[in-house]
C-alpha cells in the first residue's frame, strides 16, 4: 500500500497472527459485502504479526470463503511491518494481543487500531441517522463511543483462532467474524464520498521516527 492517501478515504488494515485465516477471511468477506453495496473506495488489506510471507491461505479458510461467496485462491500471507502502517489507516485486530503489537509498532496510530468486534460495536453505537458523514467524521465517532463504552468481558471482542479446531470452534471463528463484518458494512454502506482531488501524502513512522518526533516535541515545549 502507498503511502499516498487521502484522510477521506478509509484505508482498513485487517490484522492477525499468521495472516491465514482470520484477517484474510475478514479482509475479503467486508471487501465483498461492501461490494454488494456499490462501495468501492475504501482500501482493504491484511497481514500478520507473525505471519511466513507467501504462504495459502488455510483449505479450512478458503472453504468457509467459497460458501461464503468470494474466494480465497489467491491470497498469499503478509508479514506485518512498521512501514504498512501509514498514518491514514485504520487498524482492526483479530485479538487484543495483535492491538498491542500494532501499537509496539506505531504508537502514534493509538485512535486508529481496535479490535474487529470493538470496532463493529463502536461503529453500530456511533451511528447516527441523517446524511451521509465523511470518513474522518465516522472516526470521530467511534473513537468518542469508545470513551464511553462499558463493554464487561473484554475478550468477547477476540475473534478465536481456529487452527487445528473442531467444527464447533469454526463456527465460533465464522459467527463473530461475519457478525462483525456485517455491522462495519452496513455501517458504512451510509459512507459519503470523498471530493475528487482531494488527499494528501504522509510518510509513515516508524516507533524510532514516532519517538525522535516526540522528544523534538517535548523539547520545544520545554523552551521558555
Amino acid at each position: 500500500m502507498s503511502s499516498d492517501w487521502s484522510p477521506d478515504t478509509p484505508h482498513i488494515i485487517v490484522v492477525c497472527t499468521a495472516n491465514a485465516i482470520r484477517s484474510p477471511f475478514v479482509e475479503n468477506l467486508l471487501r465483498e459485502r461492501l461490494t454488494e453495496r456499490g462501495i468501492h473506495e475504501i482500501a482493504l488489506e491484511s497481514a500478520g504479526t507473525a505471519a511466513r510471507s507467501g504462504h495459502p491461505a488455510e483449505e479450512g479458510v478458503r472453504a468457509l470463503a467459497r460458501a461464503h461467496g468470494f474466494s480465497l485462491e489467491a491470497h498469499r500471507t503478509r508479514l506485518l511491518d512498521e512501514r504498512m502502517l501509514s498514518a491514514g489507516a485504520t487498524v482492526l485486530c483479530a485479538e487484543r494481543a495483535h492491538r498491542r503489537v500494532v501499537l509496539g509498532m506505531r504508537p502514534d496510530l493509538v485512535g486508529g487500531v481496535f479490535t474487529i468486534r470493538e470496532f463493529a460495536r463502536l461503529l453500530d453505537a456511533s451511528r447516527s441517522p441523517g446524511a451521509p458523514r465523511a470518513w474522518p467524521a465516522v472516526l470521530s465517532a467511534v473513537a468518542n463511543a469508545r470513551f464511553g463504552d462499558r463493554h464487561v468481558a473484554p475478550e468477547d471482542d477476540d475473534i478465536v483462532d481456529p487452527i487445528g479446531q473442531d467444527a464447533p470452534v469454526w463456527a465460533e471463528f465464522e459467527r463473530r467474524a461475519t457478525t462483525a463484518v456485517e455491522v462495519i458494512a452496513e455501517a458504512l454502506s451510509g459512507l459519503a464520498q470523498p471530493a475528487p482531488g482531494r488527499g494528501g501524502r504522509t510518510v509513515p513512522m516508524t516507533r524510532r521516527e514516532y519517538r525522535t518526533v516526540a522528544a523534538r516535541a517535548g523539547a520545544h515545549r520545554s523552551r521558555p
